[in-house]
């Protein structure tokens, strides 16, 4: 802070606003570090930091009316403040997301002609540069409230500036300090959303931020910290992007943002109950209040899913007119998909709900549901053209059919992305030990779809041993077979494998204790891998009944 200040005061650019109100803020957030203020003390704290930078700076028009410019100014800087703070949980987190959306607030306002507002970023982006280097994992410095509460008041009011200064799109106000801090507001959402769920306090302190949850599916906190700083950076990249864009194209880019946001926000939401501790995995279906109502509407009902596809639709709509017309748009053609729209939305709506497009689970999304997807698209499309008939819309069936085509590829990447974000994740998470997985039949290529989801250990598969020498050399589910029972010793020169996973019903004596004498001698475990039923119907009528829950299971079978 100090150089901050320093910097712009050595250069004559120092605003009062921010001489008083980063002062007023850091001693209010040391105070914090100090003695932990309660919530409404912290809030009050804020509160007045606010109103007096609010009373030394000048309020961005962003409506035609003052006093509704003040209180959107103080909503959106108490948001960006507790966001900003509530981000800075890893080394180097807070820091590199701080410095993102300097640079971009700068490149705004060097692109604007807008000096002034350039300088103050970039001087709030070196000085968060070199407090980075003394932050990174292993941290030797910490940011603490003192530092976030007072970095985030700043980023706020300078977002707030960028996005108002003179656009080529209105829409630009609203858009551009929403993207520069994509990352905090996002993460905040999630968290209170997960919370309310959950029937947590959304102001209790927890361990269940975005970062968090990356920690806990594998990530080393360097990684962890590098995606996170990857998303803040599409963020802010589309901000500088859509600054720089007509009305029109960023109504047309909209859809694409808000889609691939949420998309991601329902990813975090969705760990907020695959990572719960088990014993807390049924106070789910005790849920009370708006917990019940989020939980019904979100997964019961899939209403999220539902959400989503408002932002995929005008998405597809919009793709498939910028195909047609070669990327060519203004504010005419604008005015005339916006009267087509709602009819669109109805006839996809429709379709989808007769082809059963919610009955899926996005994590389990498999071939079927692709069909389904495809059948719900080509179906949106004939209901278009049949509506058509009845009603004068304005459209081709050059871009019906890419409608059709754009659409069905959004919901294939949509429905599809929790598997593609896991096995990303996985790729990424720190391994725990490399397996040779014995048996290249279909029960090990369960077996290696099951270690890619990192849902055993984080363990990378290197491949196949099996005694088919028809299937030496080929290549099952992106694994390669690389020989024999007889080739372990080569295999484990070549590769270095830990484990040996067994995934191979009907294995014989002789070739599992080749198995295990391996396995001695080199000093590594062996699992089995299975997939089989058994019948419990006997075991159910021999023994009483034991309450467990809500339902009554059998004594063994809740073993």
């Amino acid at each position: 802070m100090l150089a901050i200040l320093a910097t712009l005061a050595v250069a004559g650019s120092l605003p009062v606003w921010m001489a008083v109100g980063s002062i007023t803020m850091l001693i209010g957030g040391t105070v914090d570090d100090i003695v932990a203020l309660r919530p409404s003390r912290k809030l009050a704290v804020e509160i007045g930091v606010v109103l007096l930078v609010l009373a030394l700076g000048p309020v961005p028009a962003l409506t035609p009316w003052p006093n509704v410019n003040v209180m959107i100014a103080a909503v959106w800087m108490i948001a960006v403040i507790n966001a900003f703070n509530l981000v800075d949980g890893l080394d180097g987190l807070a820091a590199g997301v701080g410095i993102l959306a300097a640079i971009a607030i700068a490149l705004t306002g060097l692109i604007a002609g807008n000096r002034m507002l350039a300088l103050e970023a970039a001087v709030v982006a070196g000085a968060l540069g070199g407090f980075l280097l003394y932050n990174f994992y292993p941290a030797k410095i910490f940011m603490g409230d003192c530092g976030a509460l007072t970095v985030g008041l700043i980023l706020a009011v300078l977002s707030l500036r960028a996005g108002a200064l003179e656009p080529n799109s209105c829409l630009s106000r609203i858009i551009f300090p929403i993207a520069v801090m994509l990352l905090p507001l996002t993460d905040t959402a999630i968290v209170t959303i997960s919370r309310a769920a959950t029937e947590i306090p959304i102001s209790r302190r927890g361990g269940d931020h975005s970062h968090h949850r990356l920690l806990l599916m594998g990530l080393t906190v360097p990684r962890a910290v590098g995606v996170c700083w990857s998303f803040s950076a599409v963020g802010v990249v589309a901000a500088v992007a859509l600054g720089t864009l007509s009305h029109a194209y960023v109504l047309c880019a909209l859809p694409f943002v808000a889609a691939a946001v949420a998309v991601v926000a329902l990813f975090m939401v969705n760990l907020t109950f695959e990572l719960k501790l088990p014993e807390k995995q049924f106070a789910f279906e005790r849920a009370e209040g708006i917990a019940r109502h989020i939980l019904n509407f979100g997964y019961k009902l899939r209403m999220a899913e539902a959400v989503l596809d408002l932002t995929l639709i005008p998405a597809a709509f919009v793709g498939a007119y910028l195909l047609r017309l070669d990327f060519r748009m203004n504010d005419g053609l604008i005015e005339s998909m916006a009267g087509t729209l709602p009819f669109i939305i109805l006839a996809t709506y429709t379709a989808f709900l007769g082809a059963g497009i919610y009955r899926g689970i996005w994590r389990y999304a498999s071939f079927p549901d692709v069909m389904r997807f495809a059948n719900g698209s080509l179906f949106a499309g004939i209901l278009i053209v049949i509506l058509a008939q009845f009603r004068h819309l304005e459209l081709s069936g050059s871009i019906v059919v890419l409608y059709v085509i754009l659409l069905f590829n959004l919901l294939v990447a949509t429905r599809m992305s929790f598997r593609v974000f896991r096995r990303a994740i996985a790729a990424l998470a720190m391994s725990r030990g490399s397996v040779l997985i014995v048996g290249a039949g279909q029960t090990g290529e369960a077996a290696a779809r099951f270690i890619a989801s990192g849902a055993d250990g984080r363990l990378r598969p290197v491949g196949f041993a099996d005694d088919d020498a028809f299937k030496e050399g080929k290549i099952v589910y992106g694994l390669h077979v690389l020989g024999s029972l007889g080739d372990l010793e080569r295999i484990h020169s070549e590769t270095r494998f830990q484990q040996i996973l067994v995934a191979q019903e009907g294995i014989d004596a002789a070739r599992m204790s080749r198995v295990f004498e391996f396995a001695r001698a080199h000093g590594m475990l062996v699992r089995r891998f299975s997939i089989s039923l058994s019948d419990l119907e006997s075991v159910a009528l021999a023994d009483p009944p034991i309450e467990t829950g809500s339902t009554n299971v059998p004594a063994r079978q809740a073993v």
